[in-house]
């Protein structure tokens, strides 16, 4: 993975599968535990059916990688197809527990490639959880949604709005894919600008680093200023 301050509580079976059914960003399984202290900051109580309905939504995912090591495909992508379904009730709720249940089953119908119902999940979890940290990152691998179906526009507006929040870990990353996404579109300007915009936020970063290398080449081919 590359994001290495994640906390991973899955076997080593199910990261494979997770691994080769999905890019490599964030998994959303493994919501680090600041993404969940900031919701809890922003909101004005946390009560005890909220807290009892995200105790049900962990129980669900602790289901899905118990036990999972030595697991056949076939039976992950079973499990997986289970727990959206025992997660569909919580979907439906509002706060804390809401979002997770819709950011769980995202990634779920990701790695089941059922892409438009990731994005629908997203768009939920983002709806529950507007001022929260979880915000960004839905927007994030909305993005990478997106691509997948080849919805490059579409793609390229969510990794944007992803990268225009403040403070987040994922900013560096969402600035260049939203520059490799107009890249693939032939909008070379907006690509350099992209890129241009992560050097002047993370200019020491590898992700900024590449980018400078990307701007370079597109000058190079005459493609950009």
């Amino acid at each position: 993975m590359s994001e290495k301050n994640e906390k991973s509580t899955a076997s080593e079976k199910l990261n494979g599968f997770l691994e080769k059914n999905r890019k490599p960003v964030l998994i959303t399984f493994i919501v680090g535990l600041v993404l969940i202290v900031g919701f809890i900051a922003g909101a004005i109580i946390v009560s005890a059916t909220s807290k009892k309905d995200l105790a049900a939504v962990e129980a669900y995912y602790y289901e899905l990688t118990d036990s999972s090591t030595g697991l056949e495909d076939t039976e992950i992508t079973k499990r997986a197809t289970e727990c959206i379904e025992n997660l569909a009730p919580y979907t439906k709720k509002g706060g804390i527990a809401g979002v997770r249940a819709n950011m769980l089953s995202a990634e779920l119908a990701y790695i089941l490639k059922d892409y438009e119902g990731a994005i629908a999940y997203y768009d939920a979890a983002i709806a529950k959880g507007k001022k929260s940290y979880t915000a960004p990152l839905c927007y994030y691998n909305k993005g990478a949604s997106y691509e997948e179906l080849g919805k490059l526009a579409e793609a390229a507006e969510a990794y944007k709005t992803a990268a225009e929040f403040d403070e987040f870990v994922l900013v560096a990353h969402a600035y260049f894919s939203l520059g490799r996404v107009l890249e693939a579109q032939g909008d070379y300007a907006g690509a350099v600008e992209a890129y241009k915009t992560l050097n002047d936020k993370v200019s020491d970063d590898d992700w900024g680093n590449l980018a400078k290398t990307r701007i370079i080449e597109l000058q190079s081919q005459g493609k950009a200023n």
